[in-house]
């Protein structure tokens, strides 16, 4: 079958479309002339809303005969509008576990919609990969209890709830057998994983033992401990050396309104921690630039803890109200005073990656190739820059090169012996 995938937003998305397109069976991956289009979205931000309203009406547009499938966070918050937008089958978070059995009825299959096996609200080992077969996402958790005031996602994606580590290394074991080398660890909030009765830090072990390179995505840092950190730090680099730890804002008053639960001292002890332990550390953060009622000074906080703490990079986002959120009800920053405060983070967060890229010149360090393009290696190094390096490998290989300059955040160089 003709299938056309995309997946918006959070790597949880996209660990759940392969595991989809996994449980389809033979699938071809097509951009245009689909028989079937799978779209699984976004809501995080109105931004994102928008980038998934035009998605669907592309994909609509460009494969006006196709099966037009529409799933996740946009659609358990507005399912009437993607069905305006011309879906077919409508899909929320809830019902992700029976959606391929939903595609093979609507296709005019005969099957039962609930005999989905369980592991599909996680992945299968029969999960098709849509990009690179050397790294692979791995989803372990889903949900979030947090609640912080400006955000939907607990709404739309529910409580907390933890994939068993017997079913996770399952998965594991059988993508190393199709030659991934790297699983990268994802769930709506990670670090409060309990399906292993060593939490996160023991899953990472039992992966590493499995001979897998591991990296974390995205993990709150009220949620990140010092046994997880020796764990990075035991088996760095195959535990990746990096981690993202959500910042948000460098001011104490708002972290509170916004209810986060960690204060600004508790994330800077647990950074500290990650530069002391773990070698050739590397941090990448989020802030949000207007969070309501926030002040100049609230604001001048937030660039203080970014030029302290020297995150590798920084993903800027330009706070947004979502309706539903206590947040929203809060007084709101003027537009214009939230672009400009957007701008100089930018300013900043470029500044702080030159910085931190700069004395990475001359040296040499690791790439694990995932692709092999006309005499260019392309792929990531353990402290999670993308890099381009001149040689030849085969994807999966482990290479060492020569950094000798950056486009952007990418590092570029050359392979030595």
């Amino acid at each position: 079958m003709r299938v056309a995938a995309k997946s918006l937003g959070c790597k949880v998305n996209l660990a759940e479309t392969e595991a989809v397109l996994g449980e389809l069976g033979k699938v071809e991956p097509v951009e245009k002339d689909a028989e079937l289009v799978f779209v699984n979205t976004c809501a995080v931000t109105t931004t994102a809303e928008a980038k998934t309203r035009a998605e669907i009406r592309r994909a609509r547009r460009e494969n006006p005969n196709a099966l037009l499938v529409v799933s996740g966070c946009f659609v358990s918050r507005d399912p009437a509008t993607a069905r305006a937008l011309g879906a077919d089958l409508v899909v929320p978070n809830a019902d992700k576990p029976q959606i391929a059995a939903l595609i093979r009825e609507a296709l005019g299959e005969r099957v039962d919609p609930l005999a989905a096996p369980p592991e599909a609200l996680w992945g299968s080992p029969e999960r098709y990969l849509l990009n690179s077969r050397v790294r692979a996402f791995l989803k372990v958790q889903d949900g979030c209890n947090a609640g912080c005031a400006y955000c939907i996602i607990p709404k739309l994606r529910g409580r907390e709830r933890s994939r068993p580590a017997e079913d996770a290394l399952k998965e594991a074991r059988a993508l190393l057998e199709k030659g991934v080398r790297e699983l990268v660890l994802t769930g709506v909030r990670l670090g409060s994983y309990s399906g292993h009765e060593g939490g996160l830090a023991g899953l990472v072990e039992d992966l590493v033992a499995l001979g897998a390179y591991v990296r974390l995505s995205s993990i709150e840092p009220e949620d990140t401990d010092e046994r997880l950190i020796e764990a990075i730090a035991r088996h760095a680099p195959r535990v990746r050396p990096h981690l993202h730890l959500s910042l948000q804002t460098g001011s104490e008053r708002l972290l509170g309104l916004m209810n986060r639960r960690y204060s600004l001292e508790e994330y800077k002890r647990i950074v500290r921690l990650a530069y002391e332990k773990i070698p050739d550390f590397a941090l990448t953060t989020d802030v949000i630039a207007g969070l309501p009622s926030e002040t100049e000074e609230d604001f001048e906080a937030t660039l203080k803890v970014l030029e302290e703490l020297r995150p590798a990079r920084v993903h800027v986002f330009t706070y947004t109200p979502r309706p539903g959120t206590r947040a929203a009800r809060l007084p709101q920053v003027p537009h214009p005073v939230k672009k400009a405060r957007t701008r100089r983070l930018i300013a900043l967060a470029t500044r702080l990656a030159e910085a931190r890229i700069q004395p990475k010149m001359g040296k040499t360090t690791t790439l694990l190739v995932e692709r092999a393009e006309a005499g260019v290696l392309k792929g990531h190094t353990p402290d999670y820059y993308e890099a381009e390096v001149e040689g030849e490998a085969d994807p999966g290989e482990t290479v060492p090169f020569l950094i000798e300059g950056a486009k952007g955040y990418t590092l570029t160089g050359r392979r030595v012996s």
